[in-house]
């Protein structure tokens, strides 16, 4: 006898899944059902977003209200929610307490405790901007002279400065994406030195995408000011450069794995 009941929808985000930005300057309140968030405008309409088509939540901080069911919900999926404030910067994002074990993560502690801990760290990332600011100056080969390639290792690699043509609430969508593919890798936002320096991965590995993102962006984006142009400027840059996040993360790894078994 065939069982008539429907089988359970997954309580993670599948294939094709989206961030979900949550703004605009009317009051907004989450609640939840068991497999999807439940979104009430001030004029009682509502809005369904099933869990396995949410990457991500970026929320506004001060006109949108969640519920504790909606919270969980979000925790058991392993869907990170970062809060943005009026101005677009990120205020707090909130991490799923389950994570899968990874040996990335315990390499990574081992490695930034290590005494040279800190200075290992600094190396990695100055040499991550180095390889971004190399991929810029192959692209842009042919309209980039060696002044401007000098001054711009100077500022960029060397003191982690890039000129913004981007409008800045667009550099909080930056940091939810890096907190929502932390998450996902089961990697914490923040690792610490041998002194108990704070290395903070997260706006750090955000720093990498938003100088690559401004690098690659040029003052065509100058005049864009609108928060919905910018989200989807972001979401096109986004997806067609998955990987620059990822190979960041893998150099990490790699380096950190080959640190243990030196």
């Amino acid at each position: 006898m065939l069982n008539g009941k429907k089988p359970a929808c997954s309580l993670k985000p599948g294939p094709g899944a989206r961030a979900l930005y949550l703004d605009g300057r009317s009051h907004k309140r989450v609640t939840s059902t068991e497999a999807a968030l439940v979104v009430t405008n001030e004029r009682a309409q509502v809005m369904r977003f099933p869990v396995a088509r949410v990457a991500r939540v970026v929320s506004r901080a001060d006109v949108v209200d969640w519920s504790g069911a909606a919270l969980g919900l979000c925790m058991r999926a392993g869907i990170g929610i970062t809060w943005i404030d009026t101005s677009g910067q990120a205020v707090g994002s909130i991490y799923s307490q389950s994570r899968p074990a990874m040996s990335l993560t315990t390499a990574l502690e081992l490695w930034c405790e290590h005494p040279d801990g800190e200075v290992r760290y600094q190396n990695w990332l100055r040499a991550r901007r180095m390889d971004t600011l190399v991929r810029w100056g192959k692209e842009n080969a042919k309209v980039i002279n060696p002044q401007q390639w000098e001054a711009a290792k100077r500022d960029f690699v060397y003191g982690g400065h890039v000129t913004a043509h981007l409008p800045g609430p667009l550099r909080g969508l930056c940091l939810a994406y890096v907190a929502s593919q932390l998450n996902g890798c089961g990697l914490p936002p923040r690792l610490w030195g041998p002194r108990l320096e704070a290395l903070d991965l997260d706006v750090d590995l955000c720093q990498l995408l938003w100088a690559e993102m401004n690098l690659t962006a040029g003052i065509l984006t100058d005049n864009v000011t609108d928060t919905a142009t910018a989200t989807a400027l972001f979401e096109r840059w986004s997806t067609r450069n998955a990987s620059a996040l990822t190979a960041h993360l893998t150099h990490l790894q790699r380096i950190a794995l080959k640190a243990m078994h030196c």
